[in-house]
């Protein structure tokens, strides 16, 4: 399956997911993220040109009291560690069970794995679980919770061993 950066050809407006406010961000807010580049929006098609999922990344930087102690030694004092937030990640009611949610997760994971070798520095992926069942999908792939946060943090070097 092609995933690709969302367009205006593509049609968001049958997007539906079991999170309403999945829904509502690809129906009524990412343009608006792109256009103000907080976001970039990749998109998995059907074959009428809809969307049936959708992921976000962005930069971000996590203060080094984030950072879980395992990995805070590469991480200067007085210094925020970059990372790639993987903001929104959704897939159509339709294709549940068929495998989606895993392959737009790994579409994510190389691209920022491929930024962070060859344009950014980013030490990591971090995500911000919108429910406990997100919680669970993101810890099947080794995201670990961060200290005092919601966000669930998986190293680079994790990365370059699951891709």
């Amino acid at each position: 399956m092609d995933i690709s950066i969302l367009d205006k050809t593509h049609n968001r407006k049958a997007f539906e997911c079991e999170e309403q406010q999945l829904t509502n961000y690809i129906q009524k807010q990412v343009s608006q993220d792109v256009k103000k580049k907080l976001a970039i929006c990749f998109v998995a098609i059907a074959n009428d040109n809809n969307v049936i999922g959708y992921y976000t990344l962005s930069s971000e930087s996590l203060g080094r009291e984030q950072i879980p102690d395992k990995y805070i030694k590469k991480v200067p004092q007085n210094y925020n560690a970059p990372v790639i937030l993987l903001g929104r990640l959704a897939r159509d009611i339709t294709a549940k069970g068929t495998g989606l949610g895993e392959h737009l997760l790994l579409d994510a994971l190389f691209r920022a794995f491929t930024l962070s070798e060859e344009s950014i520095g980013a030490m990591a992926v971090v995500v911000d679980p919108i429910n406990k069942f997100a919680v669970k999908f993101y810890k099947k792939y080794g995201f670990e919770q961060l200290p005092d946060s919601e966000k669930m943090f998986l190293p680079m070097s994790t990365i370059k061993q699951i891709i």
